[in-house]
């Protein structure tokens, strides 16, 4: 089975109280990414998402760049606190294939070395960045690394 994982595109720091919203800068990192593996992407099952907004910003630009317009669920599982367990409790109860996972660091680059057994491979998910992996199941070490890219 094929696991896309999604970083949220950038979406800088400011003073101002309330979520962040992604720069246009990171839109255009996104759009150039997704673009790049737009074949791929093309048979998403699923995109499981983090509800906040960073990520359904991100989310938008991901729907309007591939035109995507399969199956979307926002939860709490990828929000920026949730833990590697309850992520892999929620692909295995959904069961879609292929499926992209859209989130945060740390919780995305955790994700990606669980899934690989590789510590270390986690920090390389810089916003916006792309990772495709073979994975046999949602365990510790049972997925191959197919390509990573950052923009």
């Amino acid at each position: 089975m094929l696991i896309y994982l999604l970083r949220h595109g950038d979406a800088p720091y400011s003073g101002m109280a309330g979520e962040r919203s992604l720069s246009a800068e990171g839109k255009k990192d996104l759009q150039r990414v997704l673009s790049q593996h737009r074949a791929e992407l093309s048979g998403l099952a699923l995109v499981l998402c983090s509800p906040v907004l960073r990520a359904r910003q991100t989310m938008t630009v991901l729907a309007e760049t591939l035109n995507y317009q399969g199956p979307l669920l926002f939860d709490d599982v990828l929000s920026p606190e949730s833990s590697v367990a309850a992520v892999e409790y929620r692909v295995n109860a959904v069961a879609e294939e292929p499926i992209l996972l859209l989130g945060h660091q740390p919780l995305i680059g955790k994700i990606l070395e669980y899934l690989t057994d590789r510590t270390g491979l986690g920090w390389s998910m810089t916003t916006g960045s792309l990772a495709c992996l073979d994975v046999t199941a949602f365990s510790r070490g049972c997925a191959d690394l197919k390509w990573l890219v950052n923009p």
